[in-house]
């Protein structure tokens, strides 16, 4: 069993908030697939009152939430305890917490297998709907791209990182410390212990004329170029932070790119800046 990246832990965290604020409801958690597509752990919560359900493995078939992964369908009980067309698998953990509302949905790409998998619980009798669906397209439509990029972004890290001797999670974190410091000499000695990365070496990426970044995705790697870090460009634009580090992320996961300093260079081989 893989465990998501911090980053990709962070981006269910940011969505399942979003989703618990847009519907109102208290209660939340949420999980990524594992790459074996058969089950997924519960890595992100709010609203729990134990940790019951806290790091549980749920797989495809069982349960709501392992329903929802084997069809690829959202799956609701308005009365968990009295739920025909589920198995009782998880009773036990769900027991404690008292749910008796519960809806899970799968967060896929158009056209992808499901990448993660959301939950959101009522502690009372509640019919979710065709509003409750409405009001989280948007959140599971951004939650599934950018668990995308995130899982791109991390799984090109790997062989990069082997390039340099490094471990891929060491690594992950000096590519984001070098997004983040405005210490002209750290990013110096940061870019030279990435180097090992070979920027625009030619990696099996995409061909020069197939990549198509975003007219943002484009002046953001821009700004990078010049050397600013994701706080800089974010003040230069306008934008927050996070906003920075998305597009950022999204025009490595295109340009094939396993950090920043190769990303500007790929963009420039392939005539985007």
């Amino acid at each position: 069993m893989q465990r998501p990246t911090p980053d990709v832990t962070a981006v269910l965290n940011r969505g399942l908030g979003e989703a618990l604020r847009r519907t109102g409801l208290p209660v939340g958690f949420a999980g990524i697939v594992n790459p074996d597509r058969r089950s997924f752990v519960i890595s992100a919560s709010r609203g729990l009152q134990t940790s019951s359900l806290v790091n549980l493995t749920v797989r495809s078939g069982e349960g709501l939430g392992g329903q929802t992964l084997a069809s690829a369908r959202p799956a609701a009980v308005s009365d968990y305890t009295s739920a025909r067309g589920i198995t009782r698998r998880y009773h036990r953990e769900v027991s404690p917490e008292g749910l008796v509302s519960v809806i899970s949905i799968p967060i896929a790409l158009p056209g992808s297998s499901v990448s993660a998998v959301l939950y959101l619980a009522e502690r009372r009798r509640t019919d979710f709907g065709s509003v409750l669906a409405d009001r989280l397209r948007p959140v599971v439509a951004d939650l599934a791209r950018e668990i995308h990029i995130e899982t791109e972004v991390a799984r090109r890290a790997v062989p990069a990182a082997a390039s340099t001797g490094m471990d891929p999670g060491l690594y992950a974190e000096l590519v984001d410390l070098m997004g983040t410091t405005t210490d002209p000499r750290a990013r110096e000695r940061l870019a030279a212990l990435l180097g090992g990365a070979r920027p625009g070496s030619d990696d099996g990426g995409p061909a020069e004329g197939e990549v198509r970044l975003t007219p943002r995705e484009r002046q953001v790697v821009r700004e990078v170029g010049d050397g600013l870090s994701n706080a800089a460009v974010a003040h230069r634009l306008g934008l927050t932070e996070q906003t920075v580090k998305s597009y950022l992320k999204g025009a490595m996961a295109k340009l094939g790119a396993a950090n920043r300093v190769q990303a500007v260079n790929l963009a420039r081989r392939h005539g985007l800046l």
